[in-house]
């Protein structure tokens, strides 16, 4: 007799993962964000060489520069930043990048490349939303704050800056990345419209 219940397990785990997959999406998307809308300008596009496959959108963001004081020092505090003053011509040690929410806002009129600026960092994300309330102007994810030095020859105080968000590359599906082919190739210009869940994972809702 053959024993029925390793095939039975067998064909439902595929269901159960699916079944699993989809609630999570759901609620996910349940609770996101308005969409906003960026340009070739904040976004980079990776694809192989299938044009049937899809492809990945990488997201830019201005550069702040150097003395750009985005971040006070109490917020670079409260990531677990030492800020402790060093001797004169000493450097400070190398410390490690901190987790945290990061807000980009959209800007027209940036001068930069991209028009996507960090404007703010915090450990709530719920209070980040309470602040900027406009999912059209103001993305919020996880990200990696770091901190170098300021002053000429590596050896003044410290200021944060934006290392990266978590995720910055985002899927393309194989019908919207068809779209957005055609439309980059056209005149080289594109704007894709993405959309962050209530667990901060952002997916593609058009593109043109």
């Amino acid at each position: 007799m053959i024993p029925w219940r390793p095939f039975a397990v067998g064909l439902a785990l595929p269901v159960l993962f699916t079944g699993f997959v989809l609630l999570d999406v759901q609620r996910n998307r349940s609770g996101a964000r308005a969409p906003i809308d960026l340009t070739e300008r904040e976004v980079t596009l990776s694809a192989g060489t299938d044009e049937n496959s899809g492809m990945t959108a990488w997201v830019v963001w201005a550069d702040t520069g150097a003395g750009d004081r985005w971040l006070p020092a109490a917020t670079l505090r409260s990531l677990g930043f030492d800020l402790s003053n060093r001797p004169r011509g000493s450097r400070s040690p190398r410390q490690l990048p901190r987790r945290a929410y990061v807000v980009l806002e959209l800007r027209n009129g940036q001068p930069t490349r991209s028009r996507l600026v960090p404007v703010d960092v915090g450990l709530d994300r719920e209070a980040l939303v309470v602040r900027y309330p406009d999912g059209r102007t103001h993305l919020i994810a996880p990200g990696f704050i770091g901190v170098r030095e300021a002053g000429p020859g590596g050896t003044g105080s410290l200021e944060g800056y934006l290392v990266n968000i978590d995720p910055r590359g985002i899927h393309v599906a194989t019908g919207l990345a068809a779209r957005l082919r055609r439309a980059s190739s056209r005149n080289r210009s594109f704007t894709i419209s993405i959309r962050y869940g209530s667990r901060l994972e952002p997916w593609l809702v058009d593109v043109w």
